[in-house]
């Protein structure tokens, strides 16, 4: 299996592993405005959004509690259920999902 290029971009970090580790291991890029960092995440096509947010704010800010004040976004739009696979919300190997504040920042 070869890794997706997405993967090679300013991830500094050993992937952060989710869910099954099946054979059929989807290479995600998870990115946090907030951090200004990504994490390269490892997870069956089966795992939940909301486990992979999780473990990669887990990895990117470890001071914050309360992931229910953050969205996933994927393609620039907001997973509204995150109890949906990744295959169900249309992910794909080598996908890159954005973890944000739900909060809106003013733009000046």
């Amino acid at each position: 299996m070869t890794v997706p290029f997405v993967t090679a971009l300013r991830t500094q970090r050993d992937a952060v592993r989710v869910g099954d580790m099946s054979d059929d291991l989807w290479t995600l890029r998870v990115q946090s405005a907030e951090a200004w960092d990504a994490v390269k995440v490892e997870a069956a096509p089966s795992a939940l959004v909301r486990d992979v947010k999780r473990a990669a704010m887990a990895v990117l800010m470890p001071d914050v509690d309360a992931t229910e004040h953050f969205v996933v976004k994927l393609r620039g739009f907001a997973i509204t259920d995150e109890t949906m696979s990744l295959r169900g919300v249309g992910a794909m190997n080598g996908s890159t999902l954005l973890v944000m504040s739900i909060r809106r920042r003013a733009v000046r």
